[in-house]
């Protein structure tokens, strides 16, 4: 189960209830709970709500991977090929 939904639920909220107390709309609060990436911003404000520590965010919010787009080969190597 997601923990913002475990935490959430553990407190007897609603979806509604921890957007209104985050500053956040309750689409949002839906999307996370799906394990959809937010803004580092509205991270804080759903974590506050709760009252997790910020240190905790990893054990809420997973890292999400980033991908490097592949370099396109320079000019020059491509002359040389």
């Amino acid at each position: 189960m997601n923990r913002i939904r475990a935490a959430r639920q553990a407190r007897g909220w609603t979806q509604a209830d921890l957007a209104t107390r985050a500053r956040v709309s309750a689409r949002t609060i839906h999307a996370v709970e799906k394990g959809e990436d937010c803004r580092q911003a509205t991270k804080r404000r759903i974590l506050i709500a709760l009252g997790v520590p910020w240190d905790e965010r990893y054990d809420y919010f997973p890292r999400m991977q980033s991908v490097r787009p592949i370099a396109a080969p320079r000019i020059a190597e491509r002359e040389s090929a």
